[in-house]
């Protein structure tokens, strides 16, 4: 159960308040009651899941934290065709329960004209498909709101950089999630969340910012124009990645014999040991996030002498370079 993804942030889910139904003469307790948080739309949801330990094939109850959501026992197929040798039968009764969850705030979508056509515009007048798209409106008894759009980009990020780390990054993923304080309000708040690897590529989230939500305006014009810009982001960004992989490849082919190390993860730096009339020195290169429009910063360490106890080093930036030329001919002209 913990381990299954759910909804359009593919997050997952947690398990707490484990409980046992069974008479406390037991000697261990059986877990057969317990809260699940499920990720939707921006919120997390709360519902609790009775068990019977005693009669395992019984399927479960559950309690919605939303007390108008009731949804028909016999819409449910994976409840009714309950199998408690499937490992996986309370994921996919879960995953059925999310869609019937998301089809109950769809509806409350249609008593608001301006929400519902947000909402049916997305569908019809874009690339956005219904399973790209969840929707969560709070409700009390004196007010309606805030609504919550969160929309999953379908941008191809295929072909950005990769990201080396010990955990797993997950997904490579872009959320749109867009916020409404009131049905009929003009202060429309929109976020945008990156998966790491993504995040990692354009350089940290302080490199994309998405435009305000402009007064008036609706999701129809705003949502595409997030996605043209991320979409132009990753092409820069695997252009750029590209470029600098060419250079430190051009200077692998000139001095391979000499490297000392390079970066094989973003291609940022290199580093050479080279002698001189006997004279021995390590040349570092390191390009820039803004390369190539920022030319390659050139120090030459020498391997004997120190200045304030650290070892002596000269910053070279008087050569020729041009963010036109291509990654051998800069390694050339460098040379």
């Amino acid at each position: 159960m913990v381990e299954g993804k759910f909804g359009v942030c593919n997050g997952i889910t947690r398990v707490n308040d484990v409980k046992s139904g069974s008479s406390t003469l037991r000697k261990s307790p059986s877990g057969d009651r317990f809260k699940i948080y499920i990720p939707y739309a921006g919120q997390t949801i709360t519902w609790e899941v009775i068990l019977d330990n005693s009669c395992p094939e019984e399927p479960p109850d559950f309690i919605f934290e939303d007390s108008d959501f009731c949804p028909n026992v016999a819409d449910i197929k994976s409840l009714v065709n309950w199998d408690i040798g499937d490992p996986h039968c309370l994921t996919k009764v879960i995953r059925e329960l999310l869609e019937h969850y998301k089809t109950f705030h769809e509806r409350l979508l249609e008593a608001h004209s301006r929400l519902q056509f947000e909402y049916s515009s997305l569908l019809d007048q874009t690339e956005l498909s219904r399973d790209l798209i969840e929707v969560y409106s709070e409700r009390t008894e004196k007010k309606i709101g805030p609504i919550n759009f969160l929309i999953k980009l379908p941008v191809d990020f295929s072909d950005i950089p990769p990201y080396l780390t010990k955990d797993n990054p997950g997904e490579n993923s872009a959320v749109l999630l867009i916020l409404f304080p009131s049905p009929d309000s003009s202060r429309v708040t929109p976020q945008l969340y990156l998966s790491p690897r993504v995040e990692h590529a354009f350089g940290g989230s302080g490199n994309l910012r998405i435009p305000a939500f402009p007064s008036g305006g609706c999701l129809l014009d705003y949502v595409p124009d997030v996605y043209k810009l991320l979409q132009n982001k990753v092409e820069k960004t695997v252009q750029i990645y590209e470029r600098r992989k060419e250079l430190i490849a051009a200077f692998l082919s000139h001095f391979g014999r000499s490297v000392l190390e390079f970066d094989a993860d973003g291609f940022f730096d290199i580093s050479f040991l080279f002698e001189w009339n006997d004279f021995f020195f390590i040349l570092y290169i390191e390009l820039a996030p803004s390369f190539p429009q920022e030319a390659p910063v050139l120090t030459f360490q020498s391997i004997y002498h120190e200045s304030k106890e650290k070892p002596y080093s000269e910053v070279h930036d008087k050569y020729p370079y041009s963010p036109r030329w291509s990654g051998p001919e800069m390694a050339t002209r460098i040379k």
